[in-house]
């Protein structure tokens, strides 16, 4: 079986900027920046026979490139109970599109994260995530970093990755990449 997902990459030079203020939060468990990624589509656990199909099908989509900034910060689901701090991106509708497209191309037949397919899609960057509340110090890094805004960079491509768990972490491994017109 392959851990699958379907992403956008962040620049390396937005990787090194946001890796700069991802720190000084309690309990929270920071994303490696070198795998910061805007998931697309998480297949979760795939047959390895179904992978030549996936491929296939995701060189299907046409696209056109478009280009993006990171915009803002927040928490999923709540403040109140916050499981995902994440950075915003805009404009959102080229990757709801993208996604739209990448979904129909891969069709309802294809493996989908069971999460993933209760909520709807919510462009943005997971930078950590929670097992207990960050306490009073999750304000206070809202406050500060809230109105974050990137550098914007060109969406080119998207890539299908593997991710392999390891007790330190997950690792994403780059199999295709598929560009955009």
């Amino acid at each position: 079986m392959l851990r699958l997902f379907v992403a956008v990459d962040l620049p390396s030079s937005e990787q090194q900027t946001v890796a700069r203020f991802c720190t000084s939060l309690h309990g929270a468990r920071w994303a490696k920046p070198q795998q910061l990624h805007i998931t697309l589509r998480f297949m979760g656990q795939t047959p390895d026979e179904l992978l030549p199909t996936i491929r296939q099908r995701l060189a299907t989509v046409k696209a056109a490139a478009f280009r993006l900034v990171l915009s803002g910060v927040g928490v999923f689901p709540t403040a109140r109970r916050p499981r995902v701090l994440w950075l915003g991106l805009e404009p959102a509708e080229p990757l709801v599109l993208l996604k739209r497209k990448i979904d129909e191309a891969l069709g309802p037949t294809l493996p989908t994260d069971p999460e993933e397919v209760r909520r709807d899609f919510r462009p943005h960057l997971t930078l950590a995530r929670f097992t207990n509340h960050p306490g009073g110090s999750l304000a206070q890094f809202l406050a500060q970093h809230g109105t974050y805004h990137g550098t914007e960079w060109e969406v080119d491509c998207f890539r299908l990755y593997r991710s392999t768990l390891h007790p330190k972490g997950a690792v994403h491994e780059p199999l295709e990449a598929y560009p955009l017109a």
